[in-house]
């Protein structure tokens, strides 16, 4: 088998296939990160596939020196040989799935497929863009996936996972031929609407009105489009303002909490961990530092 890094805990879950006679997806990953992490150290898979899902919150990743950024409900992909990481940035808060498949070399059964199909179905996931949307299917197939492995050793648990398997890919697939805008221009309007006035108190309720919708569906349209819940993404920006404040400018940390509407600067403090892994005044040391 090949030397893959399995490395489970309270916050992450690791499923190692390959014990169970799999030789050609190894291993699908879950974590569930209620604060930033260390940044992820820039690696590479040989000559392996890796497909990530972020079911919610924001990350970026660097790719040969060039940063992609992802909101709840993209897919990225790493292509075999290539070098990714985090760059500079955390580990940040949220959910993110990610699978390891072996590209054949040669033509040969794929998830049961026969060599003809094995070998179109490379060749589109060969060809994927780096980042796009996911369908809602492939949330769910992610989660069931889990369901079969945590059940019960059935006669047909294998012949389950198999077929799951192949209907994420599927569903992977699906999702980079859609067409439709990723989110609407109320939503972007929404958006615009925060950032403008990030000063100002900014309730959900707010936010339904200036959208003219009912506080069940804007967050539900919010989260949906944008990936994030809209009183995350409140803070999420809050968070980024602070971050230039405090590179930019000689405001006390107790003046930019206050600025971007923290009831205490000890608040902002926590939130401020909560999203970069760092404390304000850390940041602001470091901040110079950063190419």
């Amino acid at each position: 088998m090949e030397p893959i890094l399995v490395n489970p805990s309270e916050e992450r879950r690791i499923l190692d296939l390959r014990p169970l006679g799999f030789r050609d997806v190894a291993v699908l990953g879950r974590y569930s990160y209620a604060t930033a992490h260390d940044v992820l150290q820039d690696h590479s898979h040989g000559d392996m596939l890796e497909i990530c899902f972020l079911e919610s919150g924001e990350q970026t990743y660097v790719v040969a020196d060039r940063s992609f950024h992802l909101s709840g409900g993209d897919l990225f992909i790493t292509f075999p040989g290539e070098h990714h990481g985090t760059g500079h940035a955390p580990e940040e808060k949220g959910k993110l799935y990610w699978l390891l498949l072996f590209v054949p070399r040669t033509a040969q059964r794929f998830l049961s497929l026969t060599p003809a199909e094995t070998g179109q179905l490379m060749k589109q996931l060969l060809q994927l863009p780096r980042q796009f949307r996911a369908i809602p299917d492939v949330k769910r197939t992610l989660q069931r996936i889990f369901e079969i492995f945590d059940s019960d050793d059935g006669p047909l648990r294998i012949a389950g996972l198999r077929n799951l398997l192949l209907r994420f890919l599927l569903d992977v697939l699906q999702s980079a031929d859609r067409r439709e805008p990723v989110v609407s221009p109320e939503m972007l309007a929404v958006q615009q609407y925060i950032t403008d006035h990030l000063e100002q108190p900014l309730s959900v309720r707010d936010l339904a009105r200036y959208a003219c919708l009912s506080q069940s569906r804007l967050k539900a349209r919010f989260k949906a489009e944008v990936g994030v819940p809209p009183a995350d993404f409140v803070l999420r920006q809050r968070i980024a303002r602070a971050k230039t404040l405090l590179a930019e400018s000689d405001a006390t940390v107790a003046d930019i909490a206050m600025t971007l509407g923290f009831s205490t600067s000890q608040y902002f403090a926590t939130v401020f961990r909560r999203y970069t892994g760092q404390a304000p005044s850390r940041f602001r040391e470091t901040a110079g530092n950063q190419p």
